[in-house]
């Protein structure tokens, strides 16, 4: 009889943790805004029948999880009598307040204000969740690399093999996981959670082969600023040196360090724009730069830094899109490619200083951590992604990668032992 009851007993607890994986996986693919260019996603109306099934189940999960999570946080609160560490939830909720506000003082209500703030509160109350005991963030850092290392693993293979692609539409894009100037953002999500499966879980295999297939990716991908960020990374995991460094600084003094680039940036740009003769300068440039983009970048810098300048207070709102600037002599229009600039766009100072004010929070939270490797850890990847911002974001989420990684390194720097919630 006790035979019975303990297979009975094993069978339901295998059964019960893989639909608990199952749910983990939907959420971190349908509600992670870092994978919001998945190829998958834009298979819309292919007359495939599958590919059609896939599309139903994405959209309606979608919606599902943007009230099944916020209801389920609310319940997990009041289970607990409101007595569970929240992190940075207050300070990011002040900042979406205030870009909400900064919006109302200029055209009304901004049709994008619900889409810019909802999608990503809801990942990072479930990272709140997930985050509250050792087990569950054993459990969340386990499924969330296994899933990027399937990722990683298609996004190579539809990149060396483009033909893949017709198997489901003619259209290729450049690349599976996301467009070229966003991938940084996806890859360095799923290093955080492989980093985390191994010091939490001891999984050094996996990371290990998430780690390669993480510099693979990046070197098929040539995007300048994933590369920054992945240079970032390895000198952090593979110089001594540099992890004593990041473990033992404040990560205020390189959120410092990003703020004074961007000054740098928005100079360059303005003196170069306005200063220097660009119809005699910019063939050298380019061909000393060897990439266009960067050239485009200085234009928008510049011209964005104009209009900021018009209402450097409250900004301009969010509109009904992000790209907000025309580029001269084209029907192009782009965002600031850059998040404080976007920031002061859309916000002005108000918004940015609530902005900035979640990152020194965060700083303060990683400086009284009591494990220094988890501390380093996130003060680099915080500064990774911080680096990528300069010149790419995910413009209708723009601070929600660094601030789903803010929001789980303080939870996990005051993390209980197990079996406590507090």
């Amino acid at each position: 009889m006790t035979t019975v009851s303990v297979k009975h007993s094993s069978g339901w607890g295998i059964l019960k943790e893989f639909v608990i994986c199952i749910f983990i996986a939907g959420v971190l693919l349908t509600m992670d805004r870092c994978l919001e260019n998945l190829y998958f996603y834009f298979l819309y109306d292919t007359g495939k029948r599958i590919l059609d099934l896939f599309m139903a189940l994405y959209l309606h999960a979608h919606r599902w999880f943007t009230i099944i999570i916020p209801v389920s946080f609310l319940l997990w609160v009041c289970y607990w009598r409101f007595h569970v560490r929240y992190g940075l939830l207050l300070p990011i909720g002040i900042y979406y307040i205030l870009s909400l506000l900064t919006s109302l003082s200029g055209e009304g209500f901004p049709p994008r204000w619900l889409n810019t703030m909802l999608y990503p509160m809801a990942m990072i109350l479930f990272a709140t969740i997930m985050c509250s005991t050792e087990r569950g963030v054993r459990r969340f850092c386990r499924v969330g690399c296994d899933l990027y290392i399937v990722l990683l693993v298609l996004n190579m293979a539809f990149t060396l093999f483009p033909q893949l692609y017709h198997l489901f539409t003619d259209w290729e894009p450049d690349y599976f996981i996301s467009a070229d100037n966003l991938t940084g953002f996806p890859l360095l999500f799923g290093a955080m959670l492989a980093l985390l499966d191994r010091h939490f879980n001891h999984n050094n295999v996996r990371c290990a082969i998430y780690l390669v297939l993480f510099f693979v990716n990046q070197v098929l991908i040539h995007c300048g600023s994933a590369l920054i960020a992945g240079v970032i990374l390895a000198g952090y995991l593979a110089i001594p040196q540099v992890k004593r460094w990041a473990q033992n600084k404040p990560l205020s003094l390189l959120i410092a360090v990003s703020v004074v680039l961007c000054l740098l940036l928005c100079g360059f740009a303005i003196i170069y724009c306005n200063f220097i003769r660009v119809e005699e300068t910019v063939d050298v440039f380019l061909h000393l730069i060897h990439k266009e983009s960067v050239y485009v970048r200085f234009i928008i810098w510049n011209g964005t830094a104009a209009l900021i300048a018009r209402k450097p207070l409250f900004g301009y709102g969010l509109g009904e899109k992000a790209e907000f600037f025309n580029r001269p002599k084209t029907t192009l229009s782009y965002n600031a490619h850059n998040a404080y600039l976007q920031t002061l766009y859309e916000g002005g100072l108000v918004t940015t200083c609530a902005a900035l004010a979640v990152l020194f929070l965060t700083s303060r939270f990683l400086k009284k951590c009591r494990d220094r490797e988890l501390s380093g850890l996130f003060t680099v990847l915080i500064f990774a992604e911080l680096i990528m911002m300069e010149s790419s974001i995910t413009s209708w989420f723009t601070w929600y990668p660094v601030f789903l990684i803010a929001q789980i390194g303080t939870l996990l720097c005051s993390l209980p032992r197990e079996g406590e919630t507090t």
